[in-house]
């Protein structure tokens, strides 16, 4: 078995074929460009798998699937809403090679499952905290899809509800990465820093240069530093992410909690006011069981998850 994993983002597509053991045997990597319609972009995979001798195609995409048929709702990236690209792409490979398409984060997630930071672990809780924020969940030993194929859309739980609540790119406001996400988090920032006041002052606009150049690694070092105003949107933001993440583990009661995503891994201290906020608000036997990792297996998690997803037929398109 030859499987082929994709990872289609909203400025790469990236592609790997491996083994049953997970071993890479073949790798490409090409820009989405334009136009980014989906039966061009539909051509574009199968000729690849086809070129790469795959059995079997799974697809990984930065998006909000609607079933298992892989109806893509909403890819803001690929400015996709209610395209039926599982079907489109069926239709050039079946009944030759199977086909799966799935949320880039539940493939991301399975990836660390069967070959990087959740190893061994049965009930796996992977939460991505980037230019969004994304979760899969593993539970004894299989992603869990739900009943729509929306399983794990941790960044769309809702934090605030009142008429103050942030606009969100689903469409709905208050969601948790209206205000964690990596884009909202930086437009934040910058707003700030423009406006004046505290953030005039603040240590972050030193070390960016201008407003327009500041990101979350600014202001992290400079909370790092002891800076009031990184402190105060640091303090006030870490505790929406660690709620939202409290509540799932005593929902979920996961062994593992794997954390990746550029907010995490490049904001040592964000993340470490989030673990220690995290603590407070999960329940103690939840938190007692649960160990809380990084993600290992960095942009190949993705490639790997949907290979190994299409290898086990998890949710094959069928004619």
């Amino acid at each position: 078995m030859r499987s082929l994993g994709i990872d289609l983002g909203g400025t790469h597509l990236r592609a790997a074929v491996f083994d049953a053991d997970h071993v890479k045997l073949a790798e490409h990597r090409e820009l989405v460009g334009e136009p980014r319609d989906p039966e061009r972009i539909a051509a574009r995979v199968a000729e690849l798998a086809t070129q790469l001798g795959a059995d079997a195609v799974g697809i990984g995409i930065a998006a909000m699937l609607r079933d298992a048929r892989g109806t893509v709702a909403s890819s803001p990236h690929l400015r996709w809403r209610d395209v039926p690209f599982g079907q489109l792409l069926a239709k050039r490979l079946r009944p030759k090679c199977k086909v799966g398409v799935y949320n880039d984060v539940n493939a991301i997630v399975f990836g660390e499952g069967v070959a990087g930071a959740a190893v061994g672990c049965r009930d796996v809780l992977g939460v991505y905290v980037g230019t969004g924020i994304g979760g899969g969940l593993i539970v004894n030993g299989a992603l869990v899809e739900g009943g729509s194929n929306c399983a794990g859309e941790i960044g769309h739980t809702k934090v605030v509800w009142d008429d103050t609540a942030m606009p969100c790119a689903c469409g709905q406001r208050g969601c948790v990465e209206a205000y964690v996400g990596g884009s909202y988090v930086q437009g934040r920032i910058r707003e700030e820093l423009r406006k004046g006041g505290k953030g005039a002052k603040s240590r972050a606009l030193e070390l960016a240069g201008s407003p327009e150049a500041a990101n979350p690694g600014h202001v992290d070092q400079a909370a790092a530093e002891g800076d009031e105003w990184a402190l105060g949107l640091w303090t006030e933001l870490a505790p929406l992410l660690a709620v939202t993440l409290g509540n799932a583990v005593a929902v979920l009661n996961p062994e593992r909690l794997v954390l990746g995503g550029g907010m995490l891994g490049r904001c040592p201290t964000f993340y470490d006011l989030v673990l220690t906020t995290m603590a407070v608000a999960t329940n103690g036997p939840s938190f007692d069981a649960l160990t809380i990792v990084q993600a290992a297996l960095g942009d190949d998690a993705g490639i790997v998850g949907a290979a190994s997803l299409a290898a086990r037929d998890v949710s094959i398109i069928s004619m």
